[in-house]
């Protein structure tokens, strides 16, 4: 077992962090369903995203171009793999479970944590249309056969902005006309609006209100031939908490008018300083939820996150994750419900200088940032879950200041 030890220092210099993960998942799954080439520019390859392009081989050829672009070369005859294998990208998933639906067999084979995750939504809207599916507990995979035949689909209930998007993918390919109504006050809605950018991008148009979505059939995927994906600000948000503990990094290249939900971690961080508890919504930005939580013991006031309790159901159980880590530094965090409850940290009390990143790339990159705060080094195990979504993270670290040595045959 190798395990990482990080040095407490402050950071100081540049970054450019990785692009978007969530905009590449869409061009990417946009590009192989068009019949034009693709050039994606702003492209880094983490596990999350080979996860979406090995689901597309038989959309797509993906060329990896020497300046580090790829190029996504559309097969003539398109038809979806009789098996697929997603490792742990939710949005992989999600996305396949319509897109891969063409009337014929398929098999969607998944990752333990991945089989783990709630796919409920998607199962309801399968029996509304007479899909015939298998959940094999066994070999961790998902049988499917049928196809989408309603051309109305009303959300009820909160649900995973994923498969709405995933809906809309798929309903502009069918031959019908449809509609999708959001009966109920959906969650991450910035990520829907992620999706319809990205779909106007390829001449797919969707007549959008806040809450209806009206989808014209028999669309064409129609490439410009060339896309710039934009800086990640879910993963730029550890750096704008780490200049909140005492950094000093120029975040580079930054989206100013980015539609990302995660950008509101640069104006939450501005309310910390306030003299006053705060209560936070954390419904559309679910990601940014550990690092938030972490920067907010070093306030002087009572922070409460709500809109938390779908963190169970992430890579890791992320409240638990969080609450575990923070208590080895003498935190206070109360879940309640649906919130975490945030006390000030009044003394740092280190329990243990042993963390654990749970296999959770969020959870990883929280400890590390922590560590710029402490003043005794850390041990951090797990932390090469950080390739799902920045596999540069540590390597950023470093070219920022930050000391981290690979410790071998821990025991």
């Amino acid at each position: 077992m190798s395990i990482l030890r990080i040095k407490n220092s402050k950071l100081k210099g540049e970054v450019f962090v990785n692009h978007s993960k969530s905009y590449l998942h869409r061009y990417i799954f946009a590009s192989s369903f068009a019949a034009e080439n693709t050039i994606i520019k702003g492209f880094d390859l983490s596990e999350d995203i080979k996860d979406t392009m090995l689901s597309l081989i038989s959309f797509a050829d993906f060329d990896l171009l020497d300046n580090g672009d790829v190029l996504v070369k559309p097969r003539e005859n398109k038809k979806s793999l009789d098996r697929v294998r997603i490792e742990a990208s939710g949005t992989t998933l999600r996305f396949m479970l319509f897109n891969i639906l063409d009337g014929n067999l398929h098999e969607i084979y998944m990752g333990d944590k991945l089989f783990e995750r709630p796919n409920d939504p998607a199962f309801k809207i399968f029996d509304a249309n007479g899909i015939k599916y298998r959940i094999n507990d066994k070999n961790k995979s998902i049988s499917i056969k049928g196809d989408l035949v309603k051309d109305e689909y009303i959300i009820t209930e909160d649900i995973s902005s994923q498969f709405v998007s995933s809906l809309l993918f798929k309903l502009a390919r069918m031959a019908f006309d449809s509609r999708i109504v959001l009966d109920c006050d959906l969650s991450s809605r910035s990520y829907i609006d992620m999706t319809i950018k990205c779909l106007n991008d390829f001449g797919v148009e969707i007549d959008a209100s806040e809450n209806e979505f009206k989808i014209k059939g028999g669309q064409e995927f129609k490439s410009t031939g060339e896309y710039i994906i934009e800086r990640d600000y879910s993963n730029a948000a550890n750096y704008y908490a780490a200049n909140y503990l005492g950094s000093d990094i120029d975040i580079m290249d930054m989206a100013e008018t980015s539609i990302q939900a995660d950008k509101m971690v640069k104006d939450t961080l501005l309310r910390y300083d306030q003299t006053q508890n705060l209560t936070i919504d954390m419904k559309n930005s679910p990601d940014a939820v550990p690092i938030l939580v972490m920067a907010a013991l070093f306030r002087k006031h009572k922070t409460t996150f709500t809109s938390v309790k779908r963190l169970m159901y992430k890579e890791s159980n992320r409240v638990q994750a969080i609450i575990n880590e923070l208590k080895k530094i003498g935190a206070k965090i109360t879940f309640t419900d649906d919130s975490l409850i945030v006390n000030p940290l009044e003394d740092i009390i280190m329990y243990t200088n042993k963390f654990d990143a749970y296999n959770d790339h969020r959870i990883a990159m929280m400890i590390a940032i922590l560590a710029t705060r402490l003043d005794q080094d850390i041990f951090l195990s797990g932390y090469e879950c950080v390739n799902k979504s920045y596999p540069k993270f540590f390597e950023d670290y470093i070219s920022l200041g930050g000391e981290v040595n690979v410790i071998d045959n821990w025991k």
